[in-house]
């Protein structure tokens, strides 16, 4: 019976110790994949995304930049939120009286008072090449632009309608705004049909206008739920398919050099 004591109290003493291992080894994790914001002189801030590779696993060459590929833990990745994007062009009408739909056509009333419209051919295109359907997405105040999809036979792309001017400039998908707001980039996943690019492009926000500044496309790789966290910190989802069709994919921020 005493040996019996013994060994229990053993035992117990042994799952202490065996969780008080779990519990520090936890602190020691979460306080290397905790991220971190400081602000430099002029008021600009860095957050500090912890890498899990030690080295890039690749890198990106984007308007004149080097960007350099490092893999993060999921649980960091998810941490940072999503821009939020509308899907219903019902749900954006209903919030914006200055953009009306009558039948096929979209009507935009402008800041000077004039109204542009954008026109469906979706039922009457002669041809594949000629079928459009637009779908009112987004209001950008912040940049006097109205957001609209358009989709193709095959493909689509994003349409910036300027409120003062009503011209339209074409972007590769909806934009993603810069923490400064001085940049638009729009990140691009095609791997297999091709019918869209895969990569990612970039455009300068200036006073009265959306300057292109440049792109890149990209072969064995493609972004999706892409995030901009600081200036030259961007993260995403890093999805590669190989040549037996398996899809692969990995969380990482790109650091602009």
């Amino acid at each position: 019976m005493q040996i019996s004591n013994f060994m229990m109290k053993m035992y117990k003493n042994l799952f202490y110790l065996a969780a008080l291992a779990v519990i520090l080894w936890s602190c020691g994790q979460q306080k290397s994949t905790k991220q971190t914001t400081t602000t430099d002189s002029t008021g600009i801030q860095t957050v500090n995304v912890p890498a899990t590779s030690d080295t890039p696993i690749d890198t990106l060459e984007l308007a004149g930049k080097t960007y350099l590929i490092y893999t993060i833990d999921s649980m960091v990745f998810e941490s940072f939120k999503l821009q939020p994007q509308d899907t219903s062009e019902t749900l954006a009408l209903a919030k914006d009286s200055t953009v009306k739909r009558s039948g096929n056509t979209l009507q935009f009333k402008l800041q000077n008072g004039k109204t542009t419209t954008l026109t469906d051919k979706d039922d009457d295109a002669e041809n594949e090449g000629d079928f459009v359907h637009f779908a009112y997405l987004s209001d950008y105040p912040e940049i006097n632009s109205k957001g609209i999809v358009a989709y193709y036979y095959e493909s689509q792309d994003f349409l910036l309608l300027n409120t003062l001017t009503g011209d339209t400039l074409h972007l590769w998908t909806e934009p993603i705004f810069s923490p400064d707001k001085k940049q638009i980039l729009c990140a691009s996943m095609d791997l297999v049909a091709a019918f869209m690019p895969n990569g990612f492009q970039l455009f300068n926000i200036e006073k009265d206008s959306i300057r292109y500044v440049g792109e890149t496309n990209l072969e064995k790789w493609g972004p999706t739920e892409t995030k901009w966290v600081d200036t030259k910190t961007i993260l995403c989802r890093y999805i590669s398919i190989d040549d037996e069709g398996t899809t692969k994919s990995l969380h990482v921020k790109m650091v602009q050099q």
